[in-house]
């Protein structure tokens, strides 16, 4: 069967600043592109952090004071404005392999509560996931799942062409009809048809030659 990884369903090339960049130019980047967040390179080009919006929004949170008080702040203090990406980050950014199954990925968001994940392909960042695009996966067309399940399952998994299993696809119902030699094969079918992402249910028509099962 072929597997959804993240690497299908992830947004490539995710927007990133250096360790360097000001904060207020990572403010103008995220309202610009219209992003909640943007992961943060060193020099060597690696990811070491993540800046978000909820984290700018901290910043300044954290930096209001009423006007008597700014009359005394340090000069240090009076350079809060020059502060840059490496002072606010989170870091590690929470990464995920682009290899990795779209079940792995949703384990992974439902441990760490995050809203999206850096994609790695041999340690060099390729992409971002967020909980959404996974979601997105599950909005797919009968066409999109016939062709899954015809082509994916039945025929590169178990070799079964259009003379041995039929398949039809409706508001994401799968129905398969047709006969094979096993009824372990049926048991098979079903259970990898079911874990193709958008499929809603299976009705199973399949017949078989012969029980191997009982």
């Amino acid at each position: 069967m072929t597997s959804l990884t993240v690497s299908t369903v992830m947004t490539p090339d995710p927007v990133t600043v250096r360790t360097d960049t000001p904060l207020k130019e990572i403010a103008e980047v995220l309202t610009a592109r219209a992003i909640s967040a943007v992961g943060v390179l060193d020099r060597h080009g690696a990811l070491v952090g993540v800046v978000s919006e909820a984290d700018l929004l901290s910043h300044l949170r954290e930096h209001e004071r009423p006007s008597w008080l700014a009359k005394r702040l340090s000069r240090r203090d009076r350079r809060m404005s020059g502060r840059v990406a490496s002072d606010l980050m989170t870091a590690p950014a929470l990464t995920i392999d682009a290899g990795a199954s779209l079940t792995a990925a949703s384990a992974e968001f439902a441990r760490t509560g995050v809203r999206r994940l850096f994609v790695l392909r041999r340690g060099a960042l390729v992409g971002v996931v967020s909980r959404s695009d996974l979601v997105r996966v599950f909005v797919r067309t009968d066409d999109e799942l016939l062709h899954e399940v015809e082509r994916g399952v039945l025929l590169r998994a178990l070799g079964l062409g259009p003379d041995r299993a039929r398949v039809a696809v409706h508001d994401g119902v799968v129905t398969m009809c047709g006969r094979v030699e096993k009824r372990s094969e049926v048991e098979t079918l079903t259970r990898m048809v079911e874990d193709v992402p958008g499929v809603v249910a299976v009705e199973n028509r399949l017949d078989y030659v012969w029980n191997d099962v009982a």
